[in-house]
Parts: structure tokens; sequence; C-alpha cells
């Protein structure tokens, strides 16, 4: 072989390896600002098992509250929450789905299979007036699309090849339940707070009118109803917090669907480094909080 020809060989060969090494890594591209974005969503929607106050809770409450303002005892408390318990379901249904969908995201950045379990995915939603919430029509629609997402890309075994694939078919119907769950924590659950800080108000009031009352009774009486305000103002900053991180993971997702096409691309890693960092403060907030009344001063 000629020194010409071995030339043309070594360069062919460094060719033809830079072009099959350059089709590697086309086929994982790195999306650490997707897996960092998506992972702190992830911590975000996990904090709902930390939120102190649920439906349910607030009907036991105020079942209590009632049987304390007409001085009767009962050796069991026999509250109707039937409708509370099944509203507490539903929202655990909506976030089962939007972690799980999370989860997946997390998973397909780093170009890991899916994994998660699947049972959760499986409750059924439906239309239904709960009276301190209504699960419309098309939010039930939105839950069974995503649910059908997460259940096609568990089964076929997704990679990263078709993330875009994942955030496309799922950001709809995403927002939606996003929208939903943060509409019942600032709303629907804000509402029931600021209902029994003013009844707390009323009760302890009243008890303050009663004739024969000494100034320490008059002090203690006093004293439990800051203490009691107080709590119910930590349930509202938690709840406050945690409806705020649904926020920002919403627009975070809604920003990287909007920008599918360049997926890699630096404005989107910007914007997703934002979101990430405001869900962490958010987090950081909430814990903070968590522990600021987690002993007694």
């Amino acid at each position: 072989m000629t020194l010409f020809k071995l030339i043309i060989n070594i360069i062919v060969k460094n060719i033809l390896g830079s072009i099959l090494l350059t089709l590697a890594l086309s086929g994982c591209v790195n999306l650490k600002h997707i897996h960092e974005y998506s992972s702190s969503a992830l911590d975000g929607i996990n904090k709902i098992d930390e939120v102190d106050y649920g439906f349910a809770r607030h009907c036991l409450d105020r079942c209590q509250l009632t049987a304390i303002d007409s001085f009767k005892i009962y050796r069991k408390l026999n509250c109707p929450c039937d409708l509370y318990e099944r509203a507490d379901s539903v929202v655990r249904i909506l976030y089962k789905a939007v972690a799980g969908y999370f989860s997946g995201l997390s998973s397909l950045s780093k170009n890991d299979l899916i994994r998660y379990r699947v049972d959760p995915l499986k409750k059924a939603l439906k239309e239904e007036d709960l009276k301190v919430f209504v699960v419309k029509k098309d939010e039930v629609g939105a839950y069974t699309k995503l649910v059908d997402v997460l259940l096609r890309a568990f089964t076929d075994s997704f990679r990263q090849g078709k993330i875009k694939e994942y955030i496309r078919s799922a950001n709809p119907s995403l927002q939606v339940l996003l929208s939903k769950l943060e509409f019942i924590e600032s709303q629907n659950l804000q509402d029931l707070l600021e209902f029994k800080k003013e009844r707390l108000f009323e009760q302890y009031q009243g008890l303050l009118k009663r004739h024969g009352l000494s100034d320490y009774e008059k002090q203690r009486i006093t004293a439990e109803y800051y203490q009691a305000s107080r709590e119910i103002e930590n349930f509202q900053k938690q709840i406050s917090l945690y409806s705020k991180s649904l926020g920002a993971i919403a627009r975070g997702h809604q920003k990287i669907a909007e920008n599918l096409n360049t997926i890699s691309g630096s404005d989107l890693k910007r914007s997703l480094t934002f979101y990430a960092s405001e869900i962490q403060d958010l987090i950081f907030e909430f814990n903070k909080l968590k522990h600021r009344y987690a002993w007694p001063n």
C-alpha cells in the first residue's frame, strides 16, 4: 500500500468514526435542564403529603366546634363527613397522576426507562358535585388522557428519544389538572379556613362575654383563641406556598411544550433554571414554615 493510500484510509476512518460518534451522541441529548426542572417539580408536588389540612379535617373540626358550642359530650362524635372524605380522595387521585407524569419526565430526561407503580393510576374519576368543589367533564377527560399517556409510556418502554412525544401528548391535560389542584388549594381550602377562623372568633368572643369570669379565666380564653388562630394561619401559609409551587410547575411545563423544537436550546435552559429555582425557593419556605411551628415557643 502506497503512503498516499495509507493516509487516505486513515482520513476516511477518522471521518467515519466522527460520523458514528455524532450519531451515537445525537440519540442521547443532554437534557439536564429538563431533569432538574422535573425533579424540582416532583419535589414540590409531593409536599402535599406534608400539608396538615384537608377537607375531612375541616369537617371534623366543624363538627367538634358545634358540639363544644352546645356543651355536649358524646361517647363517639358522629360527623357526616363522607363527601369531604371523597373530596380528599379526588385530590389524591389528581395528585397521583400529576406526580406520576413528572416521575416519568425525570426518568426520560436521564435516558432511563419510566418506572412507577401503575396501580394508583387505575382509580376512576367521574363528574360529581362534592359541595366543596365540583369535578367537571373536561377535568375527567384531562385525567383520562394523562393516565393514557402514562400507561402508554410505561408499557412501550419509552426512553429519551420519545420525550418530545411524551411532553406534547401530556401538556394540555397536565395544565388542566395542575390548574384544578391549584384552585382547590388556593380557593376551596382557603375559603374553608377563613370560615373556620371567623367561627372561632365568634366562639371565643361569646365565651368572653359570659358573666362571672375571673381575669385569669379571661386571659386563658384569650390565649387559647390566639393559639388556635395561629394554627389556622399556619395552615393557610402552607396551602398558599403549595398552590404557588403548582403554578410555577405549570408555567415551567408550558414553556417546555412551547419550545419542543429547541428542547436543548440555551433560552429554554435559562427559563427552566428560573422555574426550578422558584419551585425550590417555595419548598424551602414551606420547610422553614413547618420547622418553625414544629416546636412550641
